[in-house]
């Protein structure tokens, strides 16, 4: 782009066109993973970039390559990116055990971060040899790698279904995977703290090209060169994780991080030349790393394993949102203020949002969200003429749970039953409330809807010990030997 259109906003659309389609597409891709067989996705994926990647390279190759052609088959790449991305890293937690998990992710991200900075510098070195299309055919010789390594090696263990449940349905999936991140503190936390990282931070991804080209007046060749510095910092980052992680709590870690990556833009602006360009470029490498391996990590660690595609789906469209509409608002900005100001202008904003958002606390150690639950659900009584009405029909259920809570335990009552309420959405309930009898002020009734016999037997199966201890706790403040009694409803399609 920027031999066939060299503006700061042109430039910048190549990026937006690589990312807002996972934006677009987190919720679909992530749903589509947790349903779908991940290897067999994984290679249609594959083979999708494939197709877009060989028709760059013909297009290429016959001297028609106009901007609007490239956008459109860089956003045709994105897609196949979009769908293969929540497939990929929800895979990797089924190759380690939970205490090697951190470590593992961290090692994914280092070797996609590798790759996001190598990538390019190779195709860059290739592109200032050979041409586009050598660059192009390489980067579809890529796929059709990937596509053969998975189809011939790679295999999942296979997904234990719900006793005599259908499978979940696409469009409940993807309500249920939104509804789970938000009910989710630590995943709706590391999702607001990702906006801010990687929004500032994808100034340097969106301006770089044009910077090497404008400012420093370099080549293609030293565009590369500049990337592959960039992946050299998180390679040592990678090496340094460790050490980094012994030594701070991953609040101040993400932090650091996204300081490191804006103080490193700003003699990039200040002082504009080689020997300034190659080390702040090796700090930025650093701390890219370090911040995007640690977000993602909290994700995949706090995710548990029926929706975490659908959780990482999230997570990716917010990295591709903010790394899309980032390089927008500076390629914009840099048609405006010139490129050196735009630079200094998301350097600064990056140090001063990091500091900002550090006040949204992550925790330094994540309880493992697959543990079993440490009670059992209620049994519920079904009468026998509703029996086939229940398992026929679409309609929906609501659960009525009758708490008897003395008037001074009501506070505390309360607290716990918030901590309820975020469980029953993460499991797929809907409509959740709380409400007091006013003839009797010890009478609390919880209620909250189901999509249907199915979902609900679906939410039972993802109980987990975090869920049951949230109950326990609530039912802790009531009196009585006898539980809380739990009503069924089925709710007629007129009301």
């Amino acid at each position: 782009m920027t031999d066939l259109a060299p503006s700061p906003i042109m430039v910048s659309l190549v990026q937006a066109a690589a990312q807002l389609p996972v934006l677009l597409l987190a919720l679909p891709a992530g749903a589509i993973a947790d349903l779908m067989d991940r290897r067999r996705l994984l290679i249609l994926t594959n083979l999708l970039m494939l197709v877009a990647s060989a028709i760059l390279a013909m297009v290429a190759a016959v001297g028609n390559v106009e901007p609007a052609e490239l956008l459109l088959l860089t956003t045709l790449l994105a897609v196949g990116a979009a769908l293969n991305g929540p497939a990929w890293a929800a895979s990797v937690p089924l190759t380690v055990p939970r205490r090697s998990l951190a470590q593992a992710l961290v090692l994914n991200s280092v070797g996609f971060n590798i790759a996001r900075a190598i990538g390019p510098a190779i195709g860059g070195l290739i592109l200032a040899v050979s041409g586009a299309t050598a660059a192009f055919a390489a980067n579809a010789a890529s796929f059709a790698f990937v596509a053969l390594v998975v189809g011939i090696f790679l295999t999942f263990p296979r997904k234990q279904a719900t006793n005599n449940v259908p499978p979940e349905p696409f469009q409940s999936a993807m309500r249920i995977g939104l509804a789970y991140a938000l009910a989710e503190p630590i995943i709706r936390s590391t999702l607001v703290r990702s906006v801010a990282f990687f929004g500032c931070a994808s100034a340097i991804w969106a301006l770089l090209p044009l910077y090497v080209r404008q400012v420093l007046g370099f080549s293609s060749a030293s565009f590369g060169l500049m990337m592959g510095v960039i992946g050299a910092g998180a390679v040592f980052g990678g090496l340094m994780m460790p050490a980094l992680n012994r030594l701070f709590p991953r609040n101040n870690l993400i932090f650091l991080a996204g300081a490191a990556c804006g103080v490193s833009l700003v003699p990039l602006a200040i002082v504009p030349s080689a020997e300034t360009a190659y080390p702040a470029l090796f700090v930025f490498g650093i701390g890219w790393i370090v911040g995007a391996s640690n977000l993602q990590a909290t994700v995949q660690l706090a995710a548990a394993p029926w929706v975490r595609a659908r959780a990482l789906a999230l997570y990716q469209a917010i990295f591709n949102g903010a790394m899309g509409l980032g390089a927008i608002l500076w390629g914009w900005l840099g048609d405006y203020a010139g490129l050196k100001g735009t630079i200094l202008a998301a350097g600064l904003a990056g140090c001063a949002i990091a500091l900002l958002t550090r006040a949204i606390q992550l925790p330094a150690e994540i309880d493992d969200p697959s543990a079993s639950a440490i009670t059992d659900p209620p049994a519920l009584v079904i009468a026998e003429e509703m029996a086939p009405l229940l398992h026929s029909s679409r309609h929906r259920l609501r659960a009525a749970i009758s708490y008897h809570i003395d008037s001074s335990d009501a506070p505390a009552f309360l607290v716990a039953m918030a901590d309820v309420r975020l469980s029953r959405y993460r499991d797929g309930a809907v409509g959740w409330a709380l409400s007091r009898d006013v003839s009797n002020p010890m009478h609390w009734v919880e209620t909250f809807l189901i999509r249907d016999w199915h979902e609900l037997q679906r939410g039972m199966d993802r109980l987990n010990l975090a869920d049951s201890e949230a109950v326990v706790r609530a039912r802790s403040y009531h009196l009585g030997k006898e539980p809380p009694r739990v009503t069924l409803l089925l709710q007629e399609k007129s009301a």
